[in-house]
């Protein structure tokens, strides 16, 4: 598991941070001033911003791009990146 973690973060109990997926990727990066609650995994490849927070139990899969202020509910499942070469006509699901 290969992760970054800004300042301040509260980490959880029973929570899984850079878990590899079956292609490799790049590492886990997460921001300053985290909030992952208990049973929260998250896998190796995301960029997460400053001031995130998850509910109880979030599953968010590789390679996602996660802006600033960006809050993630309890049992919610994050499953790909955000490809606007491919939905032109799309919005990305978080903002930054």
């Amino acid at each position: 598991m290969k992760f970054q973690i800004g300042k301040n973060a509260k980490i959880g109990e029973y929570v899984l941070l850079g878990v590899e997926p079956r292609k490799p990727t790049t590492k886990l990066i997460i921001g300053d001033n985290a909030i992952i609650r208990s049973h929260t995994v998250i896998y190796a490849g995301n960029k997460i911003g400053n001031n995130f927070q998850t509910g109880h139990a979030a599953l968010l899969r590789e390679n996602n791009v996660i802006g600033n202020n960006v809050s993630v509910g309890s049992h919610s499942v994050i499953e790909r990146e955000y490809n606007r070469r491919r939905c032109k006509n799309s919005f990305p699901l978080f903002y930054s």
